[in-house]
Protein backbone atom coordinates (compact mmCIF):
# COMPACT_ATOMS: atom_id res chain seq x y z
CA UNK A 1 0.00 0.00 0.00
CA UNK A 2 2.83 2.33 0.96
CA UNK A 3 4.64 1.59 -2.31
CA UNK A 4 1.46 2.26 -4.28
CA UNK A 5 1.02 5.64 -2.58
CA UNK A 6 4.65 6.55 -3.24
CA UNK A 7 4.32 5.64 -6.91
CA UNK A 8 1.15 7.73 -7.21
CA UNK A 9 2.83 10.75 -5.60
CA UNK A 10 5.83 10.42 -7.89
CA UNK A 11 3.57 10.11 -10.94
CA UNK A 12 1.63 13.22 -9.98
CA UNK A 13 4.88 15.11 -9.39
CA UNK A 14 6.17 14.06 -12.82
CA UNK A 15 2.91 15.16 -14.48
CA UNK A 16 3.08 18.52 -12.70
CA UNK A 17 6.71 19.06 -13.69
CA UNK A 18 6.04 18.13 -17.31
CA UNK A 19 2.97 20.34 -17.34
CA UNK A 20 4.92 23.25 -15.88
CA UNK A 21 7.68 22.84 -18.43
CA UNK A 22 5.13 22.71 -21.23
CA UNK A 23 3.31 25.72 -19.79
CA UNK A 24 6.42 27.86 -19.54
CA UNK A 25 8.61 26.68 -22.41
CA UNK A 26 6.25 25.91 -25.26
CA UNK A 27 6.86 27.96 -28.43
CA UNK A 28 5.09 31.31 -28.80
CA UNK A 29 3.80 33.15 -31.81
CA UNK A 30 2.73 36.78 -32.25
CA UNK A 31 0.47 38.32 -34.86
CA UNK A 32 -0.81 41.80 -35.56
CA UNK A 33 -4.46 42.27 -36.45
CA UNK A 34 -5.69 45.31 -38.34
CA UNK A 35 -9.16 46.67 -39.00
CA UNK A 36 -10.28 49.62 -41.13
CA UNK A 37 -13.89 50.78 -41.06
CA UNK A 38 -15.14 53.44 -43.47
CA UNK A 39 -17.57 55.88 -41.89
CA UNK A 40 -19.65 58.73 -43.27
CA UNK A 41 -19.12 61.84 -41.08
CA UNK A 42 -22.25 62.71 -39.14
CA UNK A 43 -21.35 66.23 -38.04
CA UNK A 44 -20.46 69.51 -39.74
CA UNK A 45 -18.45 72.21 -37.99
CA UNK A 46 -18.47 75.81 -39.25
CA UNK A 47 -15.71 78.04 -37.89
CA UNK A 48 -16.62 81.74 -37.92
CA UNK A 49 -14.14 84.53 -37.23
CA UNK A 50 -15.05 88.03 -36.12
CA UNK A 51 -12.08 90.32 -36.45
CA UNK A 52 -12.05 94.08 -35.99
CA UNK A 53 -9.27 96.66 -36.27
CA UNK A 54 -9.39 100.14 -34.76
CA UNK A 55 -7.23 102.86 -33.28
CA UNK A 56 -8.01 101.88 -29.66
CA UNK A 57 -8.77 98.58 -27.97
CA UNK A 58 -12.13 99.90 -26.75
CA UNK A 59 -13.28 100.92 -30.22
CA UNK A 60 -12.19 97.58 -31.68
CA UNK A 61 -14.05 95.74 -28.90
CA UNK A 62 -17.22 97.77 -29.39
CA UNK A 63 -17.11 97.15 -33.14
CA UNK A 64 -16.52 93.43 -32.55
CA UNK A 65 -19.45 93.22 -30.14
CA UNK A 66 -21.82 94.75 -32.68
CA UNK A 67 -20.91 92.06 -35.21
CA UNK A 68 -21.02 89.19 -32.68
CA UNK A 69 -24.42 90.29 -31.30
CA UNK A 70 -25.81 90.49 -34.82
CA UNK A 71 -24.34 87.07 -35.65
CA UNK A 72 -25.93 85.48 -32.58
CA UNK A 73 -29.28 87.04 -33.44
CA UNK A 74 -29.13 85.69 -37.00
CA UNK A 75 -28.13 82.21 -35.83
CA UNK A 76 -30.97 82.12 -33.31
CA UNK A 77 -33.33 83.07 -36.12
CA UNK A 78 -31.90 80.11 -38.06
CA UNK A 79 -33.02 77.76 -35.30
CA UNK A 80 -30.02 77.53 -32.98
CA UNK A 81 -30.41 78.07 -29.24
CA UNK A 82 -28.10 80.43 -27.39
CA UNK A 83 -26.75 77.48 -25.37
CA UNK A 84 -25.51 75.85 -28.60
CA UNK A 85 -23.53 78.94 -29.58
CA UNK A 86 -20.24 79.18 -27.76
CA UNK A 87 -17.31 81.41 -28.63
CA UNK A 88 -14.13 79.37 -28.69
CA UNK A 89 -11.66 82.22 -28.22
CA UNK A 90 -11.41 85.97 -27.64
CA UNK A 91 -8.19 87.96 -28.07
CA UNK A 92 -7.27 91.63 -27.90
CA UNK A 93 -3.81 92.69 -28.98
CA UNK A 94 -1.89 95.63 -30.37
CA UNK A 95 -1.22 95.66 -34.09
CA UNK A 96 2.04 96.79 -35.67
CA UNK A 97 3.31 97.94 -39.03
CA UNK A 98 6.61 96.24 -39.80
CA UNK A 99 7.53 98.33 -42.83
CA UNK A 100 11.07 99.58 -43.39
CA UNK A 101 12.59 97.15 -40.90
CA UNK A 102 10.92 98.55 -37.81
CA UNK A 103 7.72 97.96 -35.84
CA UNK A 104 5.30 100.86 -35.49
CA UNK A 105 2.07 100.58 -33.46
CA UNK A 106 -0.96 101.04 -35.71
CA UNK A 107 -3.93 100.28 -33.50
CA UNK A 108 -5.59 97.26 -31.96
CA UNK A 109 -7.12 94.00 -33.14
CA UNK A 110 -9.96 92.11 -31.50
CA UNK A 111 -10.30 88.54 -32.68
CA UNK A 112 -13.21 86.29 -31.73
CA UNK A 113 -13.95 82.76 -32.93
CA UNK A 114 -17.27 80.93 -32.94
CA UNK A 115 -17.62 77.27 -33.87
CA UNK A 116 -21.11 76.10 -34.81
CA UNK A 117 -21.69 72.34 -35.03
CA UNK A 118 -24.68 70.57 -36.51
CA UNK A 119 -25.61 67.06 -37.63
CA UNK A 120 -27.95 68.51 -40.22
CA UNK A 121 -26.12 69.59 -43.38
CA UNK A 122 -29.25 71.47 -44.53
CA UNK A 123 -28.54 74.01 -41.79
CA UNK A 124 -25.06 74.89 -43.03
CA UNK A 125 -26.18 77.43 -45.69
CA UNK A 126 -28.17 79.26 -42.97
CA UNK A 127 -25.08 79.35 -40.73
CA UNK A 128 -22.98 80.78 -43.55
CA UNK A 129 -25.66 83.32 -44.48
CA UNK A 130 -25.88 84.46 -40.84
CA UNK A 131 -22.12 85.00 -40.71
CA UNK A 132 -22.01 86.81 -44.04
CA UNK A 133 -24.94 89.13 -43.25
CA UNK A 134 -23.41 90.08 -39.90
CA UNK A 135 -20.02 90.95 -41.38
CA UNK A 136 -18.12 87.91 -40.05
CA UNK A 137 -15.72 85.68 -41.95
CA UNK A 138 -16.12 81.95 -42.61
CA UNK A 139 -12.73 80.50 -41.74
CA UNK A 140 -13.42 76.86 -42.56
CA UNK A 141 -16.06 74.13 -42.81
CA UNK A 142 -15.16 70.67 -41.52
CA UNK A 143 -16.82 67.30 -41.72
CA UNK A 144 -16.41 65.39 -38.47
CA UNK A 145 -17.38 62.12 -36.84
CA UNK A 146 -19.14 62.82 -33.56
CA UNK A 147 -17.50 61.60 -30.34
CA UNK A 148 -20.25 59.04 -29.69
CA UNK A 149 -20.00 57.59 -33.20
CA UNK A 150 -16.20 57.52 -33.05
CA UNK A 151 -16.36 55.60 -29.76
CA UNK A 152 -18.80 53.02 -31.16
CA UNK A 153 -16.87 52.49 -34.41
CA UNK A 154 -13.52 52.34 -32.60
CA UNK A 155 -14.87 49.54 -30.38
CA UNK A 156 -16.02 47.63 -33.47
CA UNK A 157 -12.63 48.15 -35.12
CA UNK A 158 -10.76 46.88 -32.05
CA UNK A 159 -12.94 43.75 -31.92
CA UNK A 160 -12.33 43.06 -35.61
CA UNK A 161 -8.59 43.69 -35.24
CA UNK A 162 -8.43 41.27 -32.30
CA UNK A 163 -10.17 38.56 -34.35
CA UNK A 164 -7.84 39.30 -37.27
CA UNK A 165 -4.81 38.80 -35.01
CA UNK A 166 -6.16 35.42 -33.86
CA UNK A 167 -6.90 34.36 -37.46
CA UNK A 168 -3.39 35.25 -38.58
CA UNK A 169 -1.77 33.53 -35.61
CA UNK A 170 -3.83 30.37 -36.26
CA UNK A 171 -2.78 30.36 -39.92
CA UNK A 172 0.90 30.66 -39.00
CA UNK A 173 0.54 27.87 -36.44
CA UNK A 174 -1.14 25.57 -38.96
CA UNK A 175 1.75 26.14 -41.32
CA UNK A 176 3.96 24.54 -38.67
CA UNK A 177 1.45 21.75 -37.99
CA UNK A 178 0.63 23.30 -34.65
CA UNK A 179 -2.41 24.89 -33.09
CA UNK A 180 -2.92 27.78 -30.69
CA UNK A 181 -2.98 26.78 -27.06
CA UNK A 182 -3.51 29.88 -24.94
CA UNK A 183 -3.33 33.66 -25.15
CA UNK A 184 -0.23 35.07 -23.47
CA UNK A 185 -0.71 38.79 -24.04
CA UNK A 186 -2.69 41.23 -26.14
CA UNK A 187 -2.00 44.88 -26.80
CA UNK A 188 -3.88 47.74 -28.39
CA UNK A 189 -1.50 49.45 -30.81
CA UNK A 190 -2.93 52.96 -30.77
CA UNK A 191 -3.64 54.24 -34.28
CA UNK A 192 -3.67 57.94 -35.25
CA UNK A 193 -6.74 59.78 -33.98
CA UNK A 194 -9.32 60.62 -36.63
CA UNK A 195 -8.82 64.10 -38.05
CA UNK A 196 -11.72 66.20 -39.34
CA UNK A 197 -12.04 66.42 -43.11
CA UNK A 198 -11.74 70.06 -44.18
CA UNK A 199 -14.25 70.80 -46.91
CA UNK A 200 -13.71 74.55 -47.16
CA UNK A 201 -10.79 76.70 -46.02
CA UNK A 202 -10.60 80.46 -46.48
CA UNK A 203 -6.81 80.42 -46.26
CA UNK A 204 -6.92 83.76 -44.41
CA UNK A 205 -4.53 83.95 -41.47
CA UNK A 206 -5.82 85.13 -38.09
CA UNK A 207 -4.85 88.75 -37.49
CA UNK A 208 -4.60 89.61 -41.18
CA UNK A 209 -6.46 92.77 -42.13
CA UNK A 210 -9.52 91.86 -44.18
CA UNK A 211 -10.97 94.43 -46.56
CA UNK A 212 -14.47 94.57 -48.01
CA UNK A 213 -13.46 92.83 -51.24
CA UNK A 214 -11.93 89.93 -49.31
CA UNK A 215 -15.07 89.58 -47.20
CA UNK A 216 -17.22 89.53 -50.33
CA UNK A 217 -15.04 86.90 -52.00
CA UNK A 218 -15.09 84.80 -48.83
CA UNK A 219 -18.88 85.06 -48.71
CA UNK A 220 -19.30 83.85 -52.29
CA UNK A 221 -16.92 80.90 -51.86
CA UNK A 222 -18.32 79.87 -48.47
CA UNK A 223 -21.93 80.06 -49.68
CA UNK A 224 -21.05 77.99 -52.73
CA UNK A 225 -19.38 75.36 -50.50
CA UNK A 226 -22.32 75.33 -48.08
CA UNK A 227 -24.82 74.56 -50.83
CA UNK A 228 -22.77 71.74 -52.35
CA UNK A 229 -21.74 69.78 -49.27
CA UNK A 230 -20.68 66.26 -50.12
CA UNK A 231 -19.11 64.30 -47.26
CA UNK A 232 -16.69 61.55 -48.18
CA UNK A 233 -16.10 58.39 -46.19
CA UNK A 234 -13.46 58.64 -43.49
CA UNK A 235 -11.56 55.69 -42.07
CA UNK A 236 -11.31 54.67 -38.43
CA UNK A 237 -8.54 52.13 -37.86
CA UNK A 238 -7.47 49.80 -35.09
CA UNK A 239 -4.47 47.54 -34.59
CA UNK A 240 -4.02 44.78 -32.01
CA UNK A 241 -0.95 42.62 -31.35
CA UNK A 242 -1.62 39.23 -29.74
CA UNK A 243 0.84 36.62 -28.51
CA UNK A 244 -0.09 32.96 -28.10
CA UNK A 245 1.53 29.81 -26.77
CA UNK A 246 1.51 26.95 -29.27
CA UNK A 247 0.48 23.44 -28.42
CA UNK A 248 3.21 20.80 -28.35
CA UNK A 249 1.17 18.40 -30.46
Amino acid sequence: MKNTTTIAVVAIAIILVVGFIAYTSSPTIAARGISNIDVVPDEVSVNINIETHNSTAQLAQEQNKIISDLLLTELIKAGFSRDELKFASYNVYQDYDYSYGRSTPKGYVVYQQLVVKTNNTDKVPAIVDAAVSSGALISYIDFQISDNKQSDIKAQALEQASKDAETKASAIARGQHKSLWRLVSIQNDEMPIFQPYRYFDSGIMAGAAVDKATLETNAVLAQKAATSLSPTDQTISASVTAQYKLSWF
